[in-house]
Protein backbone atom coordinates (compact mmCIF):
# COMPACT_ATOMS: atom_id res chain seq x y z
CA UNK A 1 0.00 0.00 0.00
CA UNK A 2 2.75 2.34 0.93
CA UNK A 3 4.63 1.86 -2.63
CA UNK A 4 1.17 2.47 -4.50
CA UNK A 5 0.54 5.70 -2.65
CA UNK A 6 4.64 6.51 -3.17
CA UNK A 7 3.90 6.24 -6.65
CA UNK A 8 0.24 7.75 -7.04
CA UNK A 9 1.93 10.93 -5.30
CA UNK A 10 4.41 10.49 -7.68
CA UNK A 11 2.62 10.13 -10.46
CA UNK A 12 0.07 13.19 -9.63
CA UNK A 13 3.03 15.60 -8.48
CA UNK A 14 4.86 15.07 -11.75
CA UNK A 15 1.89 15.48 -13.83
CA UNK A 16 2.09 17.85 -16.95
CA UNK A 17 -0.70 20.83 -15.83
CA UNK A 18 -0.79 21.15 -19.94
CA UNK A 19 -4.67 19.94 -20.89
CA UNK A 20 -5.47 17.44 -23.34
CA UNK A 21 -7.03 18.95 -26.87
CA UNK A 22 -11.01 19.58 -27.31
CA UNK A 23 -13.12 17.19 -28.65
CA UNK A 24 -14.39 19.77 -30.70
CA UNK A 25 -13.35 22.83 -33.27
CA UNK A 26 -12.63 25.15 -30.41
CA UNK A 27 -13.61 25.90 -27.03
CA UNK A 28 -13.74 29.82 -25.72
CA UNK A 29 -15.44 31.68 -23.13
CA UNK A 30 -19.28 30.10 -22.13
CA UNK A 31 -21.74 31.11 -25.37
CA UNK A 32 -23.83 30.53 -22.82
CA UNK A 33 -22.83 34.03 -21.23
CA UNK A 34 -23.49 35.92 -24.52
CA UNK A 35 -27.05 37.21 -22.52
CA UNK A 36 -28.30 40.28 -20.75
CA UNK A 37 -25.59 40.90 -18.03
CA UNK A 38 -23.19 38.93 -20.37
CA UNK A 39 -20.58 39.13 -22.78
CA UNK A 40 -20.52 41.82 -25.56
CA UNK A 41 -20.95 39.88 -29.09
CA UNK A 42 -17.84 41.54 -30.69
CA UNK A 43 -17.39 40.89 -34.10
CA UNK A 44 -13.26 41.77 -36.21
CA UNK A 45 -14.35 45.10 -37.54
CA UNK A 46 -16.29 46.48 -34.90
CA UNK A 47 -15.54 49.87 -33.99
CA UNK A 48 -15.45 51.18 -30.47
CA UNK A 49 -14.88 54.75 -28.30
CA UNK A 50 -16.39 57.06 -30.61
CA UNK A 51 -14.72 55.58 -33.87
CA UNK A 52 -11.34 55.38 -31.95
CA UNK A 53 -10.57 51.43 -31.88
CA UNK A 54 -11.37 48.77 -34.67
CA UNK A 55 -10.84 45.51 -33.80
CA UNK A 56 -8.41 42.99 -35.68
CA UNK A 57 -8.69 40.20 -34.22
CA UNK A 58 -9.35 38.05 -30.70
CA UNK A 59 -6.34 37.64 -28.17
CA UNK A 60 -8.22 35.61 -25.21
CA UNK A 61 -10.79 35.23 -22.89
CA UNK A 62 -11.98 35.12 -19.49
CA UNK A 63 -14.24 34.69 -16.91
CA UNK A 64 -15.82 38.19 -17.21
CA UNK A 65 -13.81 39.46 -20.36
CA UNK A 66 -13.09 38.73 -24.08
CA UNK A 67 -9.96 40.38 -25.22
CA UNK A 68 -9.10 41.96 -28.46
CA UNK A 69 -6.43 43.50 -30.76
CA UNK A 70 -7.73 46.60 -31.96
CA UNK A 71 -5.73 48.83 -34.45
CA UNK A 72 -6.41 52.68 -32.61
CA UNK A 73 -7.22 54.55 -35.97
CA UNK A 74 -5.65 57.49 -35.32
CA UNK A 75 -2.13 56.83 -34.24
CA UNK A 76 -2.28 53.45 -36.49
CA UNK A 77 -0.54 51.24 -33.63
CA UNK A 78 -2.22 48.41 -31.76
CA UNK A 79 -3.70 47.98 -28.33
CA UNK A 80 -5.13 45.26 -26.56
CA UNK A 81 -9.18 45.86 -25.70
CA UNK A 82 -10.52 44.01 -22.85
CA UNK A 83 -14.10 43.95 -22.92
CA UNK A 84 -15.24 42.77 -19.23
CA UNK A 85 -19.41 41.88 -18.73
CA UNK A 86 -22.12 43.58 -18.27
CA UNK A 87 -22.52 41.93 -15.06
CA UNK A 88 -18.69 43.22 -13.81
CA UNK A 89 -19.76 46.36 -12.26
CA UNK A 90 -23.53 47.63 -10.33
CA UNK A 91 -23.97 44.10 -9.55
CA UNK A 92 -23.35 41.63 -6.39
CA UNK A 93 -20.43 40.59 -8.86
CA UNK A 94 -18.42 43.82 -8.98
CA UNK A 95 -15.40 43.77 -9.98
CA UNK A 96 -12.24 46.23 -8.98
CA UNK A 97 -9.75 45.63 -12.10
CA UNK A 98 -10.39 49.21 -13.22
CA UNK A 99 -10.53 51.15 -9.73
CA UNK A 100 -7.02 49.10 -8.69
CA UNK A 101 -5.70 49.39 -12.29
CA UNK A 102 -6.36 52.99 -11.94
CA UNK A 103 -4.68 53.13 -8.73
CA UNK A 104 -1.33 52.00 -10.00
CA UNK A 105 -1.82 54.16 -13.50
CA UNK A 106 -1.42 57.42 -10.48
CA UNK A 107 1.90 56.15 -8.97
CA UNK A 108 5.43 56.78 -9.91
CA UNK A 109 6.27 54.28 -12.14
CA UNK A 110 10.60 54.68 -11.84
CA UNK A 111 10.06 51.70 -9.50
CA UNK A 112 12.11 48.56 -10.46
CA UNK A 113 9.23 46.63 -10.62
CA UNK A 114 6.90 48.52 -12.30
CA UNK A 115 7.84 47.63 -16.22
CA UNK A 116 7.17 44.20 -14.99
CA UNK A 117 3.27 44.72 -14.33
CA UNK A 118 0.81 45.12 -17.26
CA UNK A 119 -0.74 48.46 -16.90
CA UNK A 120 -3.43 50.50 -17.78
CA UNK A 121 -3.74 52.94 -20.74
CA UNK A 122 -6.98 54.52 -20.64
CA UNK A 123 -10.74 52.96 -20.20
CA UNK A 124 -14.23 53.58 -21.74
CA UNK A 125 -18.08 52.41 -21.12
CA UNK A 126 -19.44 50.38 -24.35
CA UNK A 127 -23.51 50.24 -24.34
CA UNK A 128 -24.22 47.24 -26.12
CA UNK A 129 -27.46 44.64 -26.11
CA UNK A 130 -26.52 42.96 -23.06
CA UNK A 131 -25.92 46.00 -21.04
CA UNK A 132 -23.01 48.35 -20.49
CA UNK A 133 -19.37 47.40 -20.57
CA UNK A 134 -16.44 48.53 -19.17
CA UNK A 135 -13.37 48.36 -21.29
CA UNK A 136 -10.22 48.32 -20.48
CA UNK A 137 -6.91 49.28 -22.90
CA UNK A 138 -3.46 47.99 -22.64
CA UNK A 139 -0.51 47.12 -24.35
CA UNK A 140 -0.66 44.01 -26.29
CA UNK A 141 1.88 41.45 -25.41
CA UNK A 142 3.25 38.48 -26.68
CA UNK A 143 2.16 34.80 -25.98
CA UNK A 144 2.09 33.81 -22.09
CA UNK A 145 3.88 30.88 -20.22
CA UNK A 146 1.56 28.27 -21.15
CA UNK A 147 2.38 28.65 -24.69
CA UNK A 148 6.05 29.32 -23.89
CA UNK A 149 7.00 26.74 -22.52
CA UNK A 150 5.93 24.20 -25.19
CA UNK A 151 8.95 25.42 -26.66
CA UNK A 152 11.05 23.54 -24.90
CA UNK A 153 11.06 19.67 -24.02
CA UNK A 154 8.94 18.13 -21.77
CA UNK A 155 7.61 22.15 -20.79
CA UNK A 156 10.72 22.78 -18.95
CA UNK A 157 11.89 26.36 -19.48
CA UNK A 158 15.93 26.76 -19.32
CA UNK A 159 17.02 27.95 -15.91
CA UNK A 160 18.92 30.68 -16.83
CA UNK A 161 15.14 32.30 -18.35
CA UNK A 162 13.44 30.54 -15.22
CA UNK A 163 15.46 32.75 -13.00
CA UNK A 164 14.79 35.68 -15.55
CA UNK A 165 11.12 35.25 -14.96
CA UNK A 166 11.51 34.59 -11.27
CA UNK A 167 13.06 38.00 -10.69
CA UNK A 168 11.05 39.89 -12.89
CA UNK A 169 7.68 38.46 -11.24
CA UNK A 170 8.91 39.71 -7.24
CA UNK A 171 10.38 43.10 -8.95
CA UNK A 172 6.28 43.16 -10.23
CA UNK A 173 5.17 41.83 -6.63
CA UNK A 174 7.70 44.18 -4.70
CA UNK A 175 6.02 47.02 -7.08
CA UNK A 176 2.35 45.67 -6.23
CA UNK A 177 2.87 45.05 -2.54
CA UNK A 178 4.87 47.79 -1.35
CA UNK A 179 4.21 50.69 -3.31
CA UNK A 180 0.82 49.82 -4.84
CA UNK A 181 -0.57 48.49 -1.37
CA UNK A 182 -1.98 45.54 -4.06
CA UNK A 183 -2.10 42.16 -3.70
CA UNK A 184 -2.86 40.60 -7.37
CA UNK A 185 -4.32 36.74 -6.10
CA UNK A 186 -4.15 35.24 -9.04
CA UNK A 187 -0.57 34.39 -10.02
CA UNK A 188 -0.37 31.43 -12.80
CA UNK A 189 1.39 30.76 -16.11
CA UNK A 190 -1.47 32.10 -18.30
CA UNK A 191 -1.10 35.78 -16.53
CA UNK A 192 2.63 36.03 -17.32
CA UNK A 193 2.90 37.46 -20.70
CA UNK A 194 6.21 38.01 -22.80
CA UNK A 195 7.46 40.99 -24.41
CA UNK A 196 10.32 41.56 -26.95
CA UNK A 197 11.55 44.57 -28.76
CA UNK A 198 9.94 43.17 -32.18
CA UNK A 199 7.29 42.17 -30.66
CA UNK A 200 6.86 45.83 -29.60
CA UNK A 201 7.77 46.78 -33.04
CA UNK A 202 5.10 44.84 -34.55
CA UNK A 203 1.97 46.22 -33.10
CA UNK A 204 3.28 49.27 -33.17
CA UNK A 205 4.33 49.92 -37.01
CA UNK A 206 2.69 46.69 -38.85
CA UNK A 207 -0.85 47.53 -40.60
CA UNK A 208 -3.81 45.80 -39.30
CA UNK A 209 -3.92 43.33 -42.24
CA UNK A 210 -0.85 41.35 -41.15
CA UNK A 211 -2.86 40.46 -38.09
CA UNK A 212 -5.99 39.15 -40.38
CA UNK A 213 -6.99 35.50 -38.58
CA UNK A 214 -7.42 32.42 -41.18
CA UNK A 215 -9.40 30.84 -38.63
CA UNK A 216 -13.48 30.80 -38.95
CA UNK A 217 -15.67 31.63 -36.54
CA UNK A 218 -19.05 30.24 -35.92
CA UNK A 219 -21.69 30.79 -38.57
CA UNK A 220 -24.15 33.38 -38.11
CA UNK A 221 -25.76 34.38 -35.92
CA UNK A 222 -23.15 33.12 -33.67
CA UNK A 223 -19.99 34.30 -35.84
CA UNK A 224 -18.99 36.89 -32.95
CA UNK A 225 -18.32 33.06 -31.16
CA UNK A 226 -14.22 32.64 -32.56
CA UNK A 227 -10.73 31.09 -31.33
CA UNK A 228 -8.36 33.29 -29.62
CA UNK A 229 -4.85 33.59 -30.89
CA UNK A 230 -1.75 34.81 -29.33
CA UNK A 231 0.68 36.60 -31.27
CA UNK A 232 4.83 36.68 -31.39
CA UNK A 233 6.95 38.11 -34.42
CA UNK A 234 7.91 35.46 -37.35
CA UNK A 235 11.12 37.21 -37.69
CA UNK A 236 12.47 35.35 -34.28
CA UNK A 237 12.26 32.47 -32.18
CA UNK A 238 11.74 32.84 -28.83
CA UNK A 239 13.24 29.46 -27.50
CA UNK A 240 16.51 31.34 -28.35
CA UNK A 241 16.17 35.12 -28.18
CA UNK A 242 17.83 36.77 -25.36
CA UNK A 243 16.40 40.36 -25.10
CA UNK A 244 13.02 39.04 -23.73
CA UNK A 245 10.95 40.30 -20.61
CA UNK A 246 7.82 39.57 -18.94
CA UNK A 247 4.58 40.87 -17.31
CA UNK A 248 2.52 40.21 -14.81
CA UNK A 249 -1.59 40.96 -15.97
CA UNK A 250 -4.93 40.38 -15.43
CA UNK A 251 -6.34 42.11 -12.11
CA UNK A 252 -9.57 40.90 -12.23
CA UNK A 253 -9.77 39.18 -8.65
CA UNK A 254 -7.10 41.43 -7.22
CA UNK A 255 -7.47 42.79 -3.57
CA UNK A 256 -5.69 45.64 -1.72
CA UNK A 257 -3.15 44.77 0.59
CA UNK A 258 -5.26 46.68 3.52
CA UNK A 259 -8.90 45.50 2.19
CA UNK A 260 -9.90 42.41 0.98
CA UNK A 261 -12.35 42.83 -2.28
CA UNK A 262 -12.94 38.99 -2.41
CA UNK A 263 -12.26 36.30 -0.03
CA UNK A 264 -12.24 33.03 -2.50
CA UNK A 265 -9.22 33.38 -4.87
CA UNK A 266 -5.79 31.89 -6.28
CA UNK A 267 -6.32 29.08 -9.35
CA UNK A 268 -7.68 26.07 -7.56
CA UNK A 269 -4.41 23.93 -7.91
CA UNK A 270 -2.12 27.01 -7.00
CA UNK A 271 -4.66 27.83 -3.71
CA UNK A 272 -2.32 28.34 -0.54
CA UNK A 273 -3.60 26.58 2.63
CA UNK A 274 -4.77 29.88 4.52
CA UNK A 275 -7.59 30.06 1.50
CA UNK A 276 -8.43 26.75 1.40
CA UNK A 277 -8.63 26.39 5.27
CA UNK A 278 -10.80 29.82 5.63
CA UNK A 279 -7.79 31.96 7.93
CA UNK A 280 -7.07 35.44 6.81
CA UNK A 281 -4.82 36.09 4.02
CA UNK A 282 -2.37 38.90 2.94
CA UNK A 283 0.27 39.54 0.02
CA UNK A 284 2.07 36.31 1.36
CA UNK A 285 -0.56 34.40 -1.19
CA UNK A 286 1.11 35.70 -3.94
CA UNK A 287 4.63 34.77 -2.31
CA UNK A 288 2.63 31.06 -2.35
CA UNK A 289 2.11 31.49 -6.14
CA UNK A 290 5.13 32.41 -7.40
CA UNK A 291 6.85 29.79 -5.77
CA UNK A 292 4.45 27.28 -7.64
CA UNK A 293 4.61 28.73 -10.60
CA UNK A 294 8.63 28.58 -10.71
CA UNK A 295 8.55 24.95 -10.00
CA UNK A 296 6.21 24.74 -12.71
CA UNK A 297 8.13 26.56 -15.40
CA UNK A 298 11.58 24.90 -14.56
CA UNK A 299 10.00 21.13 -13.58
CA UNK A 300 7.36 20.70 -16.39
CA UNK A 301 5.06 20.14 -13.83
CA UNK A 302 2.66 21.12 -11.17
CA UNK A 303 3.56 20.70 -7.33
CA UNK A 304 -0.25 19.48 -5.76
CA UNK A 305 -2.72 18.44 -8.04
CA UNK A 306 -5.23 18.10 -5.59
CA UNK A 307 -6.85 14.87 -6.67
CA UNK A 308 -6.80 11.02 -4.60
CA UNK A 309 -6.39 9.03 -8.07
CA UNK A 310 -5.29 9.86 -11.39
CA UNK A 311 -9.15 9.74 -12.42
CA UNK A 312 -10.15 11.32 -9.17
CA UNK A 313 -12.17 15.00 -9.22
CA UNK A 314 -9.98 18.14 -7.71
CA UNK A 315 -11.20 17.99 -3.79
CA UNK A 316 -9.68 20.57 -0.76
CA UNK A 317 -8.77 17.30 1.24
CA UNK A 318 -6.77 15.95 -1.24
CA UNK A 319 -5.00 19.07 -2.04
CA UNK A 320 -4.28 19.30 1.78
CA UNK A 321 -2.98 16.02 2.13
CA UNK A 322 -0.95 16.40 -0.87
CA UNK A 323 0.87 19.50 0.66
CA UNK A 324 1.27 17.56 4.29
CA UNK A 325 2.95 14.74 2.65
CA UNK A 326 5.30 17.63 0.68
CA UNK A 327 5.61 20.07 3.48
CA UNK A 328 4.88 18.45 6.75
CA UNK A 329 2.06 18.57 9.33
CA UNK A 330 -0.14 21.80 9.06
CA UNK A 331 0.99 24.14 11.54
CA UNK A 332 -0.89 24.39 14.52
CA UNK A 333 -0.64 28.59 14.56
CA UNK A 334 -2.48 28.15 11.15
CA UNK A 335 -5.44 25.94 12.44
CA UNK A 336 -5.73 27.54 15.21
CA UNK A 337 -7.27 30.62 13.41
CA UNK A 338 -8.68 29.19 10.60
CA UNK A 339 -12.86 29.27 10.38
CA UNK A 340 -12.77 25.28 8.48
CA UNK A 341 -10.29 23.80 10.33
CA UNK A 342 -13.33 21.43 11.63
CA UNK A 343 -14.43 20.43 8.19
CA UNK A 344 -10.58 19.15 7.18
CA UNK A 345 -8.90 18.57 10.87
CA UNK A 346 -9.78 16.88 14.27
CA UNK A 347 -9.04 18.86 17.72
CA UNK A 348 -5.56 16.90 17.24
CA UNK A 349 -4.23 18.39 13.90
CA UNK A 350 -5.25 14.85 12.25
CA UNK A 351 -6.81 14.85 8.72
CA UNK A 352 -10.20 13.63 8.90
CA UNK A 353 -9.93 11.61 5.66
CA UNK A 354 -6.55 10.03 6.15
CA UNK A 355 -3.91 10.59 3.58
CA UNK A 356 -3.15 7.66 1.20
CA UNK A 357 -0.02 9.96 0.33
CA UNK A 358 2.95 8.62 2.12
CA UNK A 359 5.87 11.32 2.88
CA UNK A 360 7.51 12.93 -0.42
CA UNK A 361 9.71 15.86 0.29
CA UNK A 362 10.17 18.50 -2.38
CA UNK A 363 14.14 17.11 -3.42
CA UNK A 364 12.45 13.61 -4.37
CA UNK A 365 10.20 15.25 -6.59
CA UNK A 366 12.59 17.47 -8.37
CA UNK A 367 14.07 15.90 -11.46
CA UNK A 368 15.33 18.75 -13.59
CA UNK A 369 18.09 17.74 -15.37
CA UNK A 370 19.53 20.99 -16.06
CA UNK A 371 20.15 21.37 -11.95
CA UNK A 372 23.48 20.09 -11.07
CA UNK A 373 23.73 18.69 -7.18
CA UNK A 374 24.96 22.31 -5.97
CA UNK A 375 22.22 24.25 -7.95
CA UNK A 376 19.82 21.96 -6.97
CA UNK A 377 20.36 22.51 -3.06
CA UNK A 378 20.20 25.90 -4.01
CA UNK A 379 16.80 26.33 -6.31
CA UNK A 380 15.04 24.04 -3.43
CA UNK A 381 16.02 26.38 -0.89
CA UNK A 382 14.68 29.16 -3.41
CA UNK A 383 11.66 27.38 -3.78
CA UNK A 384 11.11 26.59 0.45
CA UNK A 385 11.17 30.42 0.89
CA UNK A 386 8.16 30.79 -0.63
CA UNK A 387 6.05 27.33 -0.17
CA UNK A 388 5.56 27.48 3.30
CA UNK A 389 2.44 26.41 5.16
CA UNK A 390 2.40 29.10 7.12
CA UNK A 391 2.16 32.49 5.65
CA UNK A 392 4.00 34.10 7.88
CA UNK A 393 7.66 32.36 7.38
CA UNK A 394 7.18 33.18 3.59
CA UNK A 395 9.64 36.00 2.83
CA UNK A 396 8.35 39.37 1.40
CA UNK A 397 9.48 39.76 -2.60
CA UNK A 398 12.16 42.15 -1.48
CA UNK A 399 14.02 39.41 0.45
CA UNK A 400 13.40 36.96 -1.93
CA UNK A 401 15.34 39.06 -4.33
CA UNK A 402 18.40 38.65 -2.67
CA UNK A 403 17.98 35.03 -2.86
CA UNK A 404 21.08 32.91 -3.37
CA UNK A 405 19.58 31.13 -7.06
CA UNK A 406 18.79 34.07 -8.44
CA UNK A 407 22.35 35.62 -8.54
CA UNK A 408 23.81 32.26 -9.70
CA UNK A 409 25.38 32.86 -12.63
Amino acid sequence: MLNRGASRLQAALGRSSKQPAQARAFSEEALSRYCPGGYHPVRIGDVFDGGKYRVVRKLGYGVYSTVWLACDLKTKQHVALKVLTADSYGTEHDSFELDILKHIRTLDTSHRGANHVLGLLTEFEYRGPNGNHICLVVKPMGPDMTKYRRLFPKARIPLPMVKKIATQLLLALEFLHDKCGVIHTDIKPQNILLETPAIDKIFESAPSKVFTSRLSPLVPPNDFYRPSEQLSSSKQDLATVADISFRLADFGTASWTDKHLTEWIQPQMLRAPEVILGAEWDSKVDIWNVGLVIWELAEGSLVFDGTWTSTAPYTAEAHLAQMEAVLGSMPKSLLARSRDRDRFFDHEGELLSPSTFPLFPLERICKNPQLSAAEKTSFLEFIQLMVKLEPGERLSASALLEAQWLKSA
